[in-house]
């Protein structure tokens, strides 16, 4: 969508994009890639529940308290810091902070008291979003004993059906990033090939054998054809001379 020119998102700015003629009627609201730097009145938007505020320029978020029914709420790559003022949106589930600022855990304390949220995101592997908190050692283990009623983190399950399967592949995973595969590692010997060199090769006897049973065969056929040959050429030779 075009860059809004200020970059400060207003209540003419809002009706346009929802279409709706009260503020407080917009349910839904996407200014992805916006050129969104300030937020402006957004926070009037009370009834406000998808909000995509993704790719733009923002640094804080103190303006969108207002939003409590708020469920879904996507701010991936932007500028933020801090994450002060989300901790009134008391019926938010997902979040999306991946590609910002966010170093320390202490930045995330103030999202625990969010008794809904069961989806966040904090880096996007696929996008090459991230976090600089993401780089920590215990990141996950850190981020599941904070908010340990998440279900989703990054998009990998942590609780609930499928689970299990998310943190093997994350042990494996960690397990070959610790132990790397060098040719020192690999062993010198070239596998055993599991069947032998001959093994679809026909014995010489079994060919033997094929061979005669063929000229057996041919030589059958050869008689047939020659007995079957003689057998026309008699009738022939009897119809030409006609009844005696």
């Amino acid at each position: 969508m075009a860059a809004i020119s200020d970059g400060k998102i207003s209540k003419q700015l809002l009706k346009t994009h929802s279409g709706e003629f009260d503020i407080e009627s917009i349910h839904s609201l996407f200014l992805r890639d916006a050129g969104v730097c300030e937020l402006g009145c957004l926070g009037e938007c009370v009834n406000m529940e998808r909000l995509d505020l993704s790719h733009n320029h923002l640094t804080t978020l103190h303006k969108l308290a207002g939003l409590t029914q708020l469920n879904t709420l996507n701010l991936s790559a932007n500028r933020i810091t801090t994450l002060e003022g989300l901790q009134s949106l008391e019926k938010l589930q997902t979040l999306n902070l991946s590609g910002n600022h966010i170093a320390r855990f202490e930045s995330l304390v103030c999202l625990t008291g969010l008794d809904y949220l069961e989806d966040l995101r904090l880096q996007d592997r696929i996008s090459k979003l991230t976090n600089p908190v993401c780089q920590h050692m215990n990141y996950v283990e850190e981020v599941q004993r904070m908010f340990p009623r998440l279900k989703t983190l990054d998009g990998e399950r942590v609780q609930g059906k499928g689970s299990e399967l998310y943190q093997l592949c994350r042990q494996i995973d960690t397990q070959l990033q610790q132990e790397p595969v060098t040719s020192a590692s690999l062993p010198t010997q070239h596998p055993a090939p599991w069947l032998q060199s001959q093994y679809w090769q026909m014995a010489d006897e079994f060919q033997d054998s094929m061979l005669c049973d063929a000229e057996v065969q041919l030589t059958d056929l050869l008689a047939s054809c020659k007995r079957l040959s003689e057998q026309s050429e008699d009738r022939l030779y009897n119809s030409m001379l006609g009844p005696s």
